[in-house]
C-alpha cells in the first residue's frame, strides 16, 4: 500500500471475490459414509476389571453413555450386525474423556492410555482416538464390541464426558483440521498490519480495538483447533474449555466496543459495563461450556446489531453496511448445523465479520489519507495566496510612498499586513475556523486595501455569526477577487447577510462592480472555495457566484 503523494484506490471487487473463495473453502466437510455405534444397546459386564474384554462375563445391566462421569471405571459390551463386508479399511473413531481399550470379537484392537480401577494405575488416554480396521475384521455377520474405560482424571465440572463412537469410511481430512489454523494465521497477520498502522500512521481507538479483536479471535481459533490438530490427554480438556470460554467472553466484549468507537458514539462506559455484566452473568450460569460460549457470542452479535442500528439512525456514514454485515453474520450463526465451533461454523462468522471490518477500515484509512492530502494541497494554496507577488509588490510600493508622506499610516499599514500574514499562517492548517475569525480577517484585509487605495473600505454584517464555522479565507478570497477584477475609485461598502433556512446557514456577500466591467469567475479563487468547502463538509455545503444589479453576489450555504 503506497500513500506517498497520490490518492489511493481500494479494490473492493477483488476483496469480495477473495472473501467468497475463503468462505467456500471454510464450508464444513462431510464424511463420505459412517456407522454410528454409540446408539447400540451397551451393557455393563460383571468381570474383574483387568480381565475385561479377554473373558466373557455376565451382564449386570444396561449402560448408556449418559451415565459416564468422572472418576469411574466400566467394562461394557454391545453386539452389532454388518450386512456386507467393506471393500477397504475402515476407521473406528472414539471421542470421550476416558482411557480405553477396545476389543472386537474377543481380540484387542486398540489401546488409548491405560484404563485402571484407580487413579494411580491409570495412564490418561487422548480425548480423540482412532484406529484402522481391516475389511476382514468387519466381515458380514454378528460382532461383539467391548470397551474397557476409566475416567479417573476427568472433572465433574464437564457435563458431557462422551462425544462420539463410530466407524467412518474416511478419517477426518487434514484440511478439515487445519483450516481454522490457516484462518488464525491470517487473523494474526491482520492484527500485525493493524498494529503497524496504529503505531506508525494513525492512533485511533477503533484500530486498537480491531487489532485486539483479531488477536483474540486468532488465539480462540488456535485453542479450538488444538484438539483436532495436535490432540491432548483428556485431563487437559477442562483447561481448554475454560480458555475457550475466557477468549469468547473477551471477543464478545470487544466486538460491540469496536462499533462504539468506530461510530464515535457516546456513553461507551455504560455500554461496556452492561456488556461485561451480561458476559459475567452468562459465565455464572449452570450451562455447559459450549452453550455458554454460544450464548456470549450471540449476545455480542445482537448488541453489535443494535449499535449499528443506532448509528444508522444518527446518520453514521457506514452504519448501513455495518448493520448488514452483523445481520448476515447473525443469520449465518443461526443456520442449523453450524453451531458454536461445529466444524468451522465459528470460523465462518469470524471471517465474515473481521475481514469485512478490515475492508471498511482500509477504505476509511484511504479516505482519510486522501482527505489529508487534499487538506495539505488546500493549505499550500492558502499560503501561496497570502504570498502573491503582485499583492506583495503593491504593498511594498504603498509602504514606500507612505513612509515619506504619512509615517503613521505606514506604521499602521505594516501592522495590518503583519496581522494578515500571521492569521493566514495560523489558520492554514485548520479545516474550519469560526465565522467570527473569518470576519476579523476580512476587516483587516479591507483596512489594508483602504490604505493602498486611499479610499474608505468597510464590511457591513447583518446577522449574528454565532457558532458557525467555515474553511479559512473563503470570504477573504471573495473580497480578493472583487479587488482583482474591479478598479475601484470611490469609497466601498461590502454587505454580508447571515440567514438561516432548512437547517442551513446562508452567507450572502454583495460586492460592488466598478466601471461596468463584468466579473470573471471560475479562476483559482473559486476553485479554492469549492475545494475547501468539499473537504470540510463533504458535499453538505455549496458556493455560488452570480452578477446582480451593480453587484456581484457570492452565496455560501453551510450546515448550521
Amino acid at each position: 500500500m503506497h500513500f506517498r503523494g497520490k490518492l489511493v484506490r481500494y479494490n473492493a471487487p477483488m476483496t469480495r471475490l477473495l472473501m467468497l473463495c475463503c468462505l467456500l473453502l471454510l464450508h464444513p466437510f462431510q464424511a463420505v459414509a459412517s456407522m454410528s455405534l454409540d446408539k447400540l444397546a451397551f451393557q455393563e459386564v460383571g468381570v474383574p476389571f483387568e480381565e475385561c474384554g479377554s473373558v466373557a462375563g455376565t451382564v449386570t445391566g444396561p449402560f448408556s453413555f449418559d451415565q459416564l462421569g468422572a472418576r469411574q471405571a466400566h467394562c461394557i459390551q454391545a453386539e452389532f450386525t454388518i450386512s456386507r463386508q467393506p471393500d477397504r479399511p475402515q476407521h473406528l473413531l472414539l471421542s470421550m474423556l476416558a482411557s480405553s481399550e477396545i476389543y472386537l470379537d474377543g481380540m484387542r484392537v486398540g489401546v488409548n492410555g491405560v484404563p485402571a480401577e484407580s487413579a494411580q494405575g491409570e495412564r490418561q488416554g487422548r480425548i480423540d482416538y482412532q484406529l484402522a480396521l481391516a475389511p476382514e475384521q468387519l466381515s458380514a455377520g454378528r460382532h461383539r464390541l467391548v470397551l474397557k474405560l476409566s475416567t479417573w482424571h476427568g472433572s465433574e465440572r464437564i457435563r458431557e464426558q462422551f462425544y462420539n463412537l463410530s466407524v467412518e469410511d474416511d478419517a477426518p481430512t487434514a484440511a478439515r483440521k487445519t483450516l481454522p489454523l490457516v484462518l488464525a494465521g491470517a487473523l494474526a497477520l491482520v492484527a500485525a498490519l493493524a498494529t503497524a498502522l496504529l503505531v506508525y500512521y494513525q492512533r485511533k481507538a477503533d484500530w486498537c480495538v480491531f487489532a485486539m479483536l483479531c488477536v483474540t479471535a486468532s488465539l480462540l481459533l488456535v485453542t479450538e483447533a488444538w484438539r483436532g490438530v495436535a490432540g491432548y490427554e483428556y485431563g487437559y480438556h477442562l483447561a481448554r474449555l475454560m480458555a475457550v470460554q475466557v477468549l469468547t467472553g473477551l471477543f464478545s466484549l470487544l466486538l460491540p466496543a469496536y462499533f462504539m468507537f468506530a461510530y464515535a458514539l457516546p456513553r461507551k462506559r455504560y455500554v461496556a459495563g452492561a456488556a461485561a455484566l451480561a458476559v459475567a452473568a452468562i459465565a455464572g450460569t449452570s450451562l455447559h461450556f459450549d452453550a455458554k460460549a454460544a450464548l456470549m457470542f450471540s449476545v455480542a452479535l445482537v448488541a453489535s446489531a443494535a449499535i449499528n442500528l443506532h448509528a444508522l439512525r444518527r446518520g453514521a456514514a457506514v452504519g448501513r453496511s455495518g448493520l448488514a454485515v452483523v445481520l448476515l453474520s447473525l443469520a449465518l450463526w443461526l443456520v442449523p448445523g453450524t453451531g458454536f465451533f461445529a466444524e468451522t461454523g465459528f470460523a465462518l462468522v469470524v471471517f465474515l465479520l473481521l475481514f469485512t471490518i478490515l475492508g471498511q477500515l482500509l477504505r476509511q484509512l484511504i479516505r482519510d489519507r486522501n482527505k489529508a492530502l487534499l487538506a495539505t494541497r488546500l493549505e499550500n494554496q492558502l499560503l501561496r495566496k497570502s504570498l502573491q507577488p503582485h499583492f506583495l509588490m503593491n504593498s511594498l510600493s504603498s509602504i514606500g510612498e507612505l513612509v515619506h508622506h504619512s509615517p503613521l499610516q505606514a506604521e499602521q499599514f505594516v501592522e495590518a499586513l503583519g496581522r494578515e500574514f500571521r492569521m493566514l499562517g495560523d489558520y492554514a492548517s485548520q479545516v474550519t475556523i469560526p465565522l467570527s475569525r473569518e470576519l476579523e480577517l476580512c476587516h483587516n484585509y479591507l483596512a489594508i486595501m483602504a490604505v493602498r487605495l486611499q479610499r474608505h473600505c468597510s464590511l457591513k454584517v447583518s446577522g449574528e455569526p454565532g457558532a458557525l464555522c467555515l474553511p479559512p479565507a473563503v470570504l477573504l478570497t471573495c473580497l480578493e477577487n472583487a479587488f482583482s477584477h474591479n478598479r475601484y475609485r470611490d469609497d466601498l461598502v461590502f454587505d454580508m447577510d447571515i440567514a438561516h433556512s432548512d437547517g442551513h446557514a446562508i452567507l450572502s456577500l454583495a460586492m460592488p462592480l466598478a466601471d461596468g466591467r463584468k466579473h470573471q469567475g471560475s479562476g483559482t479563487g473559486s476553485t479554492y472555495i469549492h475545494s475547501s468547502l468539499q473537504e470540510a463538509f463533504a458535499g453538505s455545503a455549496s458556493y455560488q457566484g452570480r452578477p446582480g444589479e451593480g453587484i456581484w453576489l457570492a452565496t455560501i450555504r453551510l450546515p448550521a
